[in-house]
């Protein structure tokens, strides 16, 4: 019984022991004048918590199951191993804070360090999509340093910005860090078992000010456990962070509200928006995680490693059902050339799984360097025709300058095609082939092949007409560790809403 019995014990003490320690604010029955200290002294509205200043330590409960109205907006940091928390008591649904629309996020931190949220519900819906819409926003300007933010337990939904990402779009959660006249950065920032819904544009992101400078970069971002369904479009961007840790987040059915627009309205109204992929971020680590279900295909991959970033690690993911395909790799030359961006260096890929991912598997984009794609599994079975691996520029004809493809497991019934593409002209991100792929950049080794269409490589190998996920993971679980973190990967795979589908193809 959540907090009933501590409530009921804390209705017969005296409200003046528990006295700037804990706070309740009861919509229905509080009133803004009383002390707030006690539930018979509740205040009303999150109007009251924003005037006070709380100490290191503080609890804000909210009552169970009822609307507050506004933006909650504190004003004090905690300390150290005391954080303030803003939580629920009572039995029941979560407390709901409803935006509405009239402020850019229904809670805002700006410039505090060390506070909880947990087990609240966020909405800010208003009268029309917004651009920049959000539901939890984290803000870091000019301050140095903002630390120890903990976001668990929510559910964030409908925040309706604007689908459109040159329009300014709008997050579920996000954080922003401002650091144009003082170096500053997040440090200790935890996003984990939220649930996201309905949220335009964006699930989870982040923002970095200016974006192009890699020295102040935030540190010990986890974002873990989180349940994102119905996003207009991309899922989780982790921006400006240095080692960020994305694990065991679950993706379902996302670039949505595009559905009765032409080629070029997509292309306008949406914008090119992938599941999970980091940008202006140094050694991301991306692991455990599932995409299900993108819509449309400008881009429209489970996973994506983009530029200005180095040190990006995906393993053990699953893409499935995304009409975009598998995996993006992309570097923008225009960026790179006038030194804004240290490009797209030394990403590695292994041991990931694209399960029935639509139209194409890996699409090399630009002058990436330094990228290991080895010990993948592409499993297809619903295309004809598949665009296993495509080479193609970004800007200014430049390829992929230096890539190793080695020892994955590529099953496809339909004829897969490896080639260098360049752009087809529909404004649907795809690419129509050139010419065979530049084996001298793209090294190719050790691959096994079901149904490949003019290619050849070192030590190249052939799959069984029949296979299964269960016997190309068997072929790859070859050394302790890789049998380990794919019996972990199934693990998580079990409880996956749409486990019946994998499951038949075991």
């Amino acid at each position: 019984m959540k907090r009933l019995s501590i409530t009921l014990v804390f209705a017969c003490l005296s409200c003046s022991v528990l006295s700037a320690e804990e706070y309740y604010i009861d919509s229905l029955h509080g009133d803004d004048a009383a002390a707030g200290t006690c539930p018979e002294t509740a205040w009303s509205s999150l109007q009251a918590a924003n005037q006070h200043a709380f100490k290191p330590g503080d609890v804000i409960y909210l009552h169970s199951g009822q609307i507050f109205d506004g933006q909650f907006r504190p004003i004090s940091s905690g300390a150290d191993g005391q954080p303030i928390t803003l939580t629920s008591y009572m039995d029941g649904p979560k407390p709901v804070i409803a935006g509405h629309g009239l402020t850019r996020s229904a809670v805002f931190l700006e410039n505090l360090s060390h506070w909880v949220i947990d087990s609240i519900e966020i909405t800010n819906t208003g009268n029309s999509r917004e651009a920049k819409r959000v539901g939890v926003l984290v803000f870091a300007k000019n301050i140095g340093l903002v630390q120890d933010i903990t976001l668990s337990n929510l559910l964030v939904r409908d925040v309706n910005g604007v689908i459109s990402k040159d329009k300014g779009g709008g997050t579920g959660i996000r954080w922003e860090v401002d650091t144009r006249k003082i170096p500053t950065k997040i440090d200790n920032l935890l996003i984990e078992n939220c649930h996201v819904l309905r949220c335009d544009r964006d699930a989870i992101k982040g923002w970095m000010e200016p974006w192009d400078d890699l020295s102040h970069l935030s540190t010990n971002v986890v974002i873990r456990g989180n349940l994102l369904e119905d996003i207009g479009g991309d899922g989780i961007v982790p921006i400006g962070t240095d080692f960020a840790v994305i694990e065991h987040n679950r993706l379902y059915s996302a670039r949505q509200r595009i559905e009765g627009l032409d080629t070029k309205e997509v292309t306008q109204h949406a914008g090119p928006s992938i599941g999970i992929w980091p940008w202006s971020s140094m050694n991301t680590q991306i692991r455990y995680n599932e995409v299900w279900g993108y819509a449309g295909t400008f881009d429209g991959q489970g996973l994506d490693s983009d530029y200005n970033c180095e040190g990006t690690v995906f393993e053990y993911n699953l893409s499935a059902d995304n009409a975009g395909g598998f995996f993006l790799v992309c570097d923008w030359s225009k960026h790179r050339d006038s030194g804004q961006s240290i490009g797209n260096k030394n990403t590695i890929i292994r041991h990931n799984i694209s399960f029935n991912d639509h139209l194409r598997g890996f699409v090399l984009c630009g002058p990436i360097c330094g990228v290991k794609i080895y010990e993948n599994i592409v499993y297809n079975t619903i295309e004809s025709e598949y665009q296993l691996i495509v080479d193609t520029p970004w800007e200014a004809g430049r390829f992929a300058e230096s890539v190793e493809v080695r020892d994955n497991l590529f099953y496809t019934t339909g004829l897969a095609r490896i080639y260098q593409g360049t752009w087809d002209g529909s404004g649907m991100g795809l690419w129509k082939y050139q010419k065979p792929i530049n084996q001298e950049t793209v090294r190719f080794s050790g691959n096994a092949y079901s149904n490949i269409l003019n290619h050849k490589e070192p030590s190249m190998q052939s799959l069984l007409k029949e296979e299964t996920l269960t016997s190309l993971v068997k072929r790859l679980r070859v050394d302790p560790a890789t049998r380990a973190g794919f019996d972990k990967m199934f693990n998580f795979l079990e409880d996956s809403r749409y486990y019946s589908r994998i499951k038949q193809a075991l």
